[in-house]
């Protein structure tokens, strides 16, 4: 669920492709940054996977290959399981509900296998149309790159956290899992959802258990999400700036509670809220790195 800054040097007057692979087939590009040669990426370990390495790989137009190691510091972080009992009147209610409005062919299915069908293959194909948007990596050069802390809800209260491995039981079978993929916020009902950092809207649709769900692209491949919206305040391809209003929160998609789920993607990879929210944290991983590696590149 963290996150890395990495700057490096790659030059080639043949180099045909330079990218991050990791041990877990995830490929990061980076971005070219700050002087011809030199190139920016942050690179994300995904909360579920266990272990992490990660190398600079380029490629010439021989086909011939140069790795590099990427070395990194550690900051462990265990995350809950949860275990939740189905309850026939969430089943027969919100479940059947979100399929009777976006899945009405599978209306026939019994009440478990209506809510199989939500938690695992709707909840995938929403996820890889998150995983299409956010995957998106500008190619312009950058010298610069600063955010301030995501604050997307005014006196919002955690009420889920990310990273939470949940189990579903029914009459203390088990039926389903899950992973929550970002930070659940709650204030009042029909809340204004900010952006903290300007960026561009690049998604704005219902997007199945994500409810009226829109993604915000910042820059350098990351992307900040807002589910459940209740309205949106914006369109696709809009600029915002940082403060201005993009939604209200609500109870679309799969939600209990008027709420806002807001989650951080970094080049695809659903990454710790908590973190993007941190002034301390982004000073530290981000900016301050590239301000170090600026003053080595102009030696």
């Amino acid at each position: 669920g963290g996150v890395a800054s990495v700057v490096f040097r790659a030059q080639d007057d043949n180099m045909k492709s330079l990218y991050i692979e990791t041990n877990f087939g995830k490929k990061f590009y980076p971005t070219p940054f700050h002087k011809e040669g030199y190139y920016v990426s942050l690179v994300a370990w995904p909360s579920h996977i266990e272990n992490f390495s990660a190398s600079v790989v380029a490629v010439d137009k021989a086909g011939n290959i140069s790795k590099a190691h990427l070395p990194y510091f550690i900051q462990d972080k265990k995350y809950k399981n949860s275990t939740i009992a189905l309850e026939d009147k969430f089943l027969d209610g919100k479940i059947a509900d979100l399929i009777s409005e976006v899945a009405s062919e599978r209306s026939a299915l019994g009440r478990l296998e209506k809510f199989k069908y939500v938690n695992e293959d709707m909840r995938k194909g929403n996820e890889a149309a998150i995983l299409k948007v956010t995957s998106v990596v500008p190619t312009q050069p950058i010298s610069d790159f600063y955010l301030k802390p995501f604050y997307p809800l005014r006196n919002g209260k955690v009420v889920a956290s990310f990273g939470d491995h949940r189990f579903y039981e029914y009459d203390k079978k088990p039926v389903s899992e899950s992973y929550h993929l970002g930070l659940d916020l709650a204030s009042n009902a029909q809340s204004g959802m900010q952006t903290s950092n300007d960026g561009v809207v690049v998604y704005a649709k219902e997007n199945g258990i994500y409810g009226n769900n829109i993604i915000v692209s910042h820059g350098l491949g990351v992307y900040s999400l807002y589910g459940h919206c209740s309205s949106y305040l914006v369109k696709e391809g809009d600029a915002v700036k940082a403060g201005d209003f993009i939604a209200k929160t609500g109870l679309t998609g799969l939600a209990l509670g008027d709420h806002l789920h807001f989650g951080i993607y970094v080049q695809g990879v659903d990454v710790r809220p908590e973190e993007w929210m941190d002034e301390k944290w982004l000073k530290e991983s981000v900016t301050s790195v590239m301000e170090s590696a600026k003053k080595i590149i102009d030696r």
